[in-house]
Order: structure tokens, then C-alpha cells, then sequence
């Protein structure tokens, strides 16, 4: 009798615990990312002129000289020192010895 009544009571568990997951749609939630069109509207941009649709064009206010400074640095084998958020010490973790 005990043994039944234990089952009885894990099967109403197992359908109460189940019962919550109905409201975790994921098609129905509002917590999450939906898709806004933005690759349709980005195609229907680059047909509207075709020869985006060949080759692109470039952004001219965009600075670069700062990554070919980098590359250079780079390929020169003169990368930059990194910095040292605690000054001028040693590398690694430090801990005090104990006697």
C-alpha cells in the first residue's frame, strides 16, 4: 500500500512539474529574439543598386591608419609591451609562505 501511494504521488509530481513547461513556447515567449527583416531589407538595398550586387563600395570616413600602424608593428616584430595593471611588478601570482 505504501509503495502504491508513493507512485500515485510521484506520477502527480512528474504531470504538475510538466504542466509548467506549457508556458515555455519558445515560438510564444516575449523574452527573446525574433527575426525584424533586416537581411531582406539589407538584399532589397543592394538590388536597388546593382553594382553592389558585383562589388561593394568602402566607407571613406573610416580611419585606418591605426590598424596599419598595428600591422606594420606586427610585421616588423616590434608588437607593443602590454600593460601591467599593478605597476612595474613581477608576472604571476604571489602567496606567502607559511612555516
Amino acid at each position: 500500500m505504501n509503495r502504491a501511494l508513493c507512485g500515485t504521488f510521484g506520477l502527480i509530481g512528474c504531470l504538475v512539474t510538466l504542466a509548467g513547461c506549457a508556458d515555455r513556447d519558445p515560438y510564444a515567449r516575449t523574452d527573446v529574439w525574433y527575426p525584424t527583416g533586416s537581411n531582406a531589407a539589407n538584399l532589397a538595398a543592394m538590388v536597388a543598386n546593382p553594382n553592389d550586387l558585383v562589388a561593394g563600395h568602402g566607407n571613406p570616413r573610416q580611419p585606418v591608419t591605426a590598424h596599419i600602424m598595428a600591422a606594420e608593428r606586427i610585421r616588423n616584430d616590434q608588437p607593443k609591451p602590454l600593460l601591467i595593471p599593478g605597476g612595474s611588478g613581477s608576472g604571476g601570482g604571489s602567496g606567502s609562505g607559511g612555516s
